[in-house]
């Protein structure tokens, strides 16, 4: 019975030191530091379609640092080309206009896919610009269009944007 006692007394203690060390362990992470964070979700009865512009506007505050622009692509394992071809068109304070042409591959030759994938859904991660330069102070726009051959990209489920403060420069 005291061997039973000393067993439970040792379960508990353990246990509680396991909950403080997961605790301090997340405590002690630093979350990831963004300026702005948006996405836009489609479904199969509202794909995304050629026509369709997804517009992010976000400020910048502080010109003298770096900032990190990423894309994240939700699409089906079932998702029938291996890259997605968008168009980013970029509005500066000024009113200035930058227009790109982008080919974001999603797999390989053989359709391995390069995403992140768990069940029917991949998740692609795109660093779309690392180390980026914001020259002036003010608000942004980022305009993400489609860019296939395709009026309507189907098995495409989310389009996230996200401007991540980096260092200073």
């Amino acid at each position: 019975m005291i061997y039973t006692e000393k067993i439970k007394s040792f379960f508990q203690l353990f246990c509680k030191a396991a909950i403080v060390y997961g605790l301090l362990t997340i405590a002690s992470c630093d979350p990831p530091n963004y300026i702005f964070e948006e996405s836009t979700s489609f479904t199969l009865e509202s794909p995304w379609l050629y026509s369709d512009s997804l517009v992010y506007n976000f400020k910048v505050k502080d010109t003298n640092r770096y900032y990190n622009l990423l894309l994240e692509i939700d699409h089906n394992k079932k998702y029938q080309w291996e890259n997605l071809y968008v168009k980013i068109d970029t509005k500066f304070p000024d009113q200035k206009y930058k227009s790109q042409e982008l080919s974001i591959l999603l797999a390989d030759e053989t359709g391995e896919w390069y995403s992140d994938c768990r069940g029917k859904t991949c998740t692609f991660y795109l660093p779309l610009q690392e180390q980026a330069i914001f020259p002036y102070i003010g608000e942004y726009q980022i305009k993400i269009h489609p860019w296939m051959r395709q009026d309507t990209i189907k098995d495409i489920y989310r389009i996230g944007f996200k401007v991540e403060r980096d260092g200073k420069r």
